[in-house]
């Protein structure tokens, strides 16, 4: 058996066990992919829209960055209320409603707030405008800007989630989804 550490997390590796890793990297997916499938097509398309009607890298940034948000926060606020709704288990349906809004919002906020001041204000406009004259097209610029983007979007995200996690709205684990989860018995009963 080998051990690995990961900041807080240890990860044991055995033959019967994973490495917790793989569920970690599988929850993340999970969680995010629905907003970035819908962040990035808005902020590709939205790009180059912007330069085709402007020829300007500086506009085509800012509608990357504002298309990009306003798409990526639809897909995780959506996610983030049908979750919370559903740990809503007692109160009349505007009660819950409420409620899960209100976590909701609270999620988001403490989630996303510091890794989107970051990435919006300062890493992805600067790295649209900068893409295109470092790398020698405006298609392979931006591409190179939303990966470089992306990973300190996330390094950011990822650790406020792991480290507030019981804070945050989240999806709750089926029970056979679940690696910590203890197996039923399959002892037969005479």
């Amino acid at each position: 058996m080998r051990t690995f550490s990961l900041d807080s997390a240890t990860l044991v590796r055995t033959d019967r066990n994973p490495p917790q890793l793989l569920f970690k990297l599988a929850e993340w997916v999970r969680r995010y992919l629905p907003g970035e499938i819908a962040g990035t097509t808005v902020e590709l398309g939205g790009a180059a829209v912007m330069f085709l009607l402007t020829g300007s890298y500086a506009a085509a940034a800012i509608a990357a960055a504002v298309g990009a948000t306003s798409a990526y926060y639809a897909a995780v606020y959506t996610n983030a209320v049908r979750w919370a709704w559903q740990g809503q288990l007692q109160g009349n349906c505007a009660l819950r409603v409420m409620r899960a809004n209100l976590l909701a919002s609270r999620s988001i906020v403490m989630e996303f707030g510091p890794a989107e001041l970051i990435d919006s204000v300062l890493v992805r406009p600067a790295a649209y405008c900068l893409g295109p004259a470092l790398f020698g097209g405006a298609a392979t610029g931006w591409i190179a800007a939303k990966v470089f983007s992306d990973l300190v979007f996330y390094t950011c995200t990822v650790f406020v989630y792991e480290r507030f996690k019981g804070l945050l709205a989240h999806r709750k684990q089926r029970v056979e989804e679940s690696h910590d989860a203890i197996p039923a018995s399959t002892t037969a009963h005479p």
